[in-house]
């Protein structure tokens, strides 16, 4: 219950906060239930939440978790998908709009158009094979950050051990960032870069 109650102080699952802590995990347990028997078109029941990362996985009004190697493709909408995953990030009502994605081939070029806060904006994202293109993600989150005054913070969980092909980006704010990395020991990419003589 520490650890979750850590994650409410950082700002994570704001809209229950009339529900005390047992109530907010069985909320949490029943949105996954239904989630996976959508899934696997059955009743389903998984397994209750212990890691701290998962639990916060499930606030995507706060954290954007995706593995960046994710069958990339015109077919797929890959970056539509993106935006509107971002939307849902921002913490904004309807902050990105008008999505249009063109690829002119298979391997690109590819030009993705939408409006951020109402404003026209163009982004033609590097072709990767199946991999997203992690310099648009952070345009786009950089772009939001600069209309709603809050920042995403990409996170690299306890000893960095969250590092890898999976991202998780956190909206913060100073005072939430501390709160993670004092309670929960959460590291983030721009001190590793300190570290590393980059920053």
């Amino acid at each position: 219950m520490a650890n979750i109650s850590a994650l409410r102080r950082a700002g994570f699952f704001k809209e229950f906060a009339a529900l005390n802590n047992e109530e907010l995990l069985n909320i949490i347990q029943e949105k996954r239930k239904q989630r996976y028997s959508e899934l696997f078109g059955h009743d389903y029941d998984p397994e209750k939440l212990t890691d701290i990362r998962q639990m916060a996985w499930e606030d995507t009004h706060k954290m954007l978790h995706m593995d960046l190697e994710t069958d990339v493709c015109a077919e797929n909408s890959s970056y539509t998908g993106l935006l509107e995953v971002c939307d849902e990030i921002s913490g904004r009502e309807k902050i990105i709009t008008e999505i249009r994605e063109h690829w002119e081939s298979e391997t690109g070029p590819i030009r993705i158009n939408y409006k951020m806060d109402g404003q026209e904006r163009s982004y033609q994202p590097n072709y990767l094979d199946d991999w997203v293109d992690q310099e648009f993600l952070d345009h786009i989150l950089s772009e939001i950050a600069s209309v709603t005054g809050e920042s995403f913070h990409l996170c690299l969980g306890p000893n960095q051990e969250w590092f890898g092909q999976d991202v998780n980006y956190i909206r913060l704010t100073v005072a939430e960032r501390k709160i993670l990395e004092e309670e929960l020991g959460w590291q983030f990419f721009d001190d590793f870069l300190k570290e590393m003589g980059q920053g």
